[in-house]
């Protein structure tokens, strides 16, 4: 691994100087390539008990699935980055009095896609709201990139969600591409490369792209936030950040439940069970 990422970083700092435009699709490429695919064994109960349906889009279908009653007040589950529906096999069991609509993120599990990025999984959660046509007021409950997702795609929407519960939520998108510079290792020129990239894609800059500001355009009622003040992967702070700007959010601090583990720990259970 270490030696992959050596050789991208002096491949990406060398092209940033004899080929730019070259890098700015090379950076953007290695960012958005999803690596994990498969679907673990503690997550295969989920599609054990889903019923599968598919959305259809341009390029590829979206895989949905409907579990728990469907009678029951709407809920939607949003999964992470390299992850899958499954990571919330542990809340099925006392979800069951809720209709459940899980989907499978572009370019994960299932999804013949090899890359995606937030907005290709934002315009896909649209349409299966969209699919879906919501009358009432709906639950939504998302992990980490999930939740940026979440808040991106219903801000762009008129439906109105009811409770909103993030895990390990991120707040400034541009904080994730500094993140990945610095585990890549290129210099500030191939960042400013991968920045005009990015926004010529989706037409908005980069500093401006904040999950704070899109919740500002949501209608929900209730916000729990619930974040490992140690998570290696999404910093605490942007919890917290989250926290403060919302008045009728609720931020839960947890230590040592890390990122991915934390979908599988029977406290955070209970805490998103009892909001």
């Amino acid at each position: 691994m270490k030696y992959i990422i050596l050789m991208n970083r002096l491949l990406l700092n060398l092209s940033s100087y004899i080929a730019p435009k070259f890098c700015s699709k090379l950076v953007v490429s290695i960012f958005s390539k999803v690596r994990i695919k498969n679907i673990r064994d503690k997550e295969q109960s989920f599609y054990t008990q889903a019923r599968e349906f598919k959305v259809s889009r341009k390029n590829e279908d979206i895989h949905c699935y409907e579990l728990g009653n469907p009678d029951g007040q709407l809920l939607f589950l949003v999964h992470g980055w390299e992850s899958n529906p499954g990571c919330f096999t542990q809340f099925l069991p006392h979800l069951q009095d809720f209709r459940i609509i899980a989907f499978t993120l572009p370019g994960h599990a299932k999804n013949k896609e090899t890359h995606t990025n937030l907005y290709k999984c934002k315009d896909a959660f649209k349409l299966v709201l969209d699919f879906i046509n919501p009358t009432e007021p709906f639950h939504v409950v998302a992990h980490s990139l999930g939740s940026s997702v979440s808040a991106f795609a219903l801000s762009e929407t008129d439906y109105k969600a009811d409770k909103l519960v993030f895990l390990s939520a991120n707040n400034h998108i541009v904080q994730v591409f500094k993140d990945f510079q610095k585990l890549v290792g290129f210099n500030n020129r191939v960042f400013r490369l991968l920045e005009n990239r990015i926004e010529k894609m989706v037409g908005d800059k980069l500093s401006e792209m904040k999950v704070e500001e899109r919740l500002e355009k949501v209608k929900f009622n209730e916000l729990l936030l619930i974040h490992d003040k140690y998570d290696k992967i999404i910093r605490f702070k942007n919890s917290e950040e989250l926290h403060a700007k919302f008045s009728n959010s609720k931020l839960i601090p947890f230590e040592k439940i890390g990122h991915y583990r934390m979908l599988w720990n029977e406290k955070v259970l209970e805490e998103v069970l009892r909001f």
